[in-house]
């Protein structure tokens, strides 16, 4: 596992001097004392502070490392914190009370606590404050580490989920649309009409080589045009539903999710009515940042909901643009696809 925080060796030899240092001063402070001490600073009292702080600083760091797995690993990061703090303040009691004694014993010929009890209070308490704050400290680090850990992941399975969906969509074969296909050229080829069944399946290399050869995220308008374009022409020849094209805009350098004008024309071509004497007039304008897809509502019986369900699997691929696809159906039926701008760098003047 990689360790989230590393120690400075300069860190860990200098810290202990300045704690050391301040909890001197305090506990001068707590005496009233510091007018004397001040005369003669570097005492054997300052010295026994500093041991001391770097003992406290030391054995938590070692406590630090020793948890840091479940600190950046449990599930139950409050209860590892709280289980920290149990160790700290524990800890701390001990090793303050058992250097503090160990000094009076050895140094003062004192050897009953009660004597020096107001002394333990006093250096427990700094040296407890001291503890807390260092284990607060690097607690905070591991919480904020654990928090952005989980937004990672969180946002790691988003795209992952983006990307599957997206290569779905990309790859996603109408069976039927194929299958019919197929058959119908295989008729072509039946009734010796092969020019006919050459132009099937040119048309239909056509139309599988533009969904199968773009992974880009969007693809130029202009190819999208010309393969829908395709499969209206592959509709009108072998399957029988009639789409009557407009003029088709001019790209202008816009940008397209692949897929998305081929798969609304299949599902208008099977959802609605259409026949090479009735064909169903189809009409495309570009405006400023989106295509509009017009024409008169004739659904089929079979498949009138075919439509709507296409174009909601569509609009589930534009969640990560600004601009969502939207449609109306009043009497016109009205498809508004966002399209982008490629993004250009401007150079400087």
């Amino acid at each position: 596992m990689t360790k989230v925080l590393t120690y400075n060796p300069l860190t860990r030899l200098l810290l202990p001097l300045g704690v050391g240092a301040l909890v001197y001063l305090c506990v001068l402070l707590a005496f009233d004392t510091v007018g004397t001490a001040l005369q003669d600073f570097f005492t054997r009292e300052l010295i026994f502070c500093i041991v001391c702080s770097y003992l406290i600083l030391e054995g938590n760091r070692l406590l630090i490392n020793l948890l840091e797995s479940k600190l950046t690993s449990s599930s139950e990061f409050k209860k590892q914190v709280i289980r920290l703090v149990i160790f700290t303040i524990t800890g701390s009691l001990v090793l303050t009370s058992g250097m503090l004694i160990s000094y009076f014993s050895w140094f003062e010929n004192m050897t009953d606590p009660l004597v020096y009890s107001t002394e333990l209070q006093i250096f427990n308490g700094l040296y407890l404050f001291v503890s807390l704050m260092y284990q607060g400290h690097y607690a905070g680090y591991y919480f904020i580490h654990n928090k952005f850990q989980k937004e990672l992941e969180l946002e790691k399975g988003e795209k992952e989920l983006l990307d599957k969906n997206k290569d779905l969509f990309h790859y996603m074969i109408n069976p039927e649309f194929l299958l019919v296909g197929l058959e119908s050229i295989v008729i072509k080829i039946k009734e010796k009409n092969l020019i006919m069944a050459d132009e099937g399946i040119l048309l239909l290399a056509d139309i599988y080589r533009h969904s199968l050869k773009n992974q880009e995220e969007l693809v130029p308008l202009e190819e999208e045009l010309q393969a829908m374009q395709c499969t209206q022409s592959f509709f009108k020849q072998f399957v029988g539903k009639n789409i009557s094209l407009s003029i088709l805009p001019e790209g202008n350098d816009l940008l397209i999710v692949p897929r998305t004008l081929t798969k609304i024309l299949e599902a208008i071509a099977y959802s609605q009515l259409s026949s090479d004497s009735l064909p169903l007039p189809f009409s495309l304008e570009v405006a400023e940042n989106e295509i509009i897809i017009k024409f008169e509502s004739n659904f089929s019986l079979i498949k009138s909901d075919l439509l709507i369900d296409t174009l909601r699997v569509i609009k589930s691929q534009y969640g990560w643009l600004n601009n969502s696809l939207h449609w109306q159906d009043l009497c016109i039926f009205s498809i508004y696809i966002p399209l982008e701008r490629p993004f250009k760098v401007q150079s400087p003047v």
